[in-house]
């Protein structure tokens, strides 16, 4: 195997990338989601891992909020999807990926982040369900819907339309 090279996606990529979300949640339609999130344009970040077979793994940020009881309303991202390459999962790939984008966007001042996902894997990128608890949701009291934060405030989770829609 080769070395793993994580870098930003760009349109160009939007074909492979869709082909990769594809082949890793195959039956399930993700990439009609990944289609969707692109669509409106909500994204903060998406990130590709190549190595010389071409991509092994994608992971992508979306815009949400959390609005406070006091009417305050602060920013958040959610992670969703995290895909790796069927024959290049359990080695490591979509950690990686986790601790390179959130690195890139702690870098640009995001501090809250969601995640939905399997509850023995995202904790060890520092999501908690414990840390999510405070935060009303779609899956409320669903222990997959998680959080990373030095702070996580009391409130409303608000999503945009792509990502409502779907759950």
């Amino acid at each position: 195997m080769t070395a793993i090279q994580i870098r930003p996606v760009e349109k160009a990529d939007y074909p492979s990338t869709r082909q990769l979300v594809d082949d890793a949640f195959r039956p399930d339609d993700v990439v009609t989601f990944l289609d969707a999130l692109r669509a409106d344009v909500c994204l903060l970040g998406e990130w590709l891992a190549e190595d010389s077979t071409g991509p092994v793994g994608y992971i992508a940020f979306s815009r949400v909020w959390v609005d406070e009881p006091d009417g305050l309303r602060t920013s958040a991202a959610i992670l969703t999807p995290l895909a790796v390459r069927p024959d290049r999962q359990r080695r490591g790939i979509g950690l990686q990926l986790m601790d390179h984008s959130l690195r890139e966007l702690e870098a640009r001042g995001e501090r809250l982040f969601f995640v939905l996902g399997h509850t023995d894997y995202y904790p060890r990128a520092g999501f908690l369900s414990a840390a999510a608890q405070k935060v009303e949701n779609p899956w409320q009291g669903n222990p997959a819907f998680m959080a990373r934060a030095p702070f996580v405030p009391e409130g409303r989770l608000v999503l945009p339309a792509s990502i409502a829609n779907a759950h």
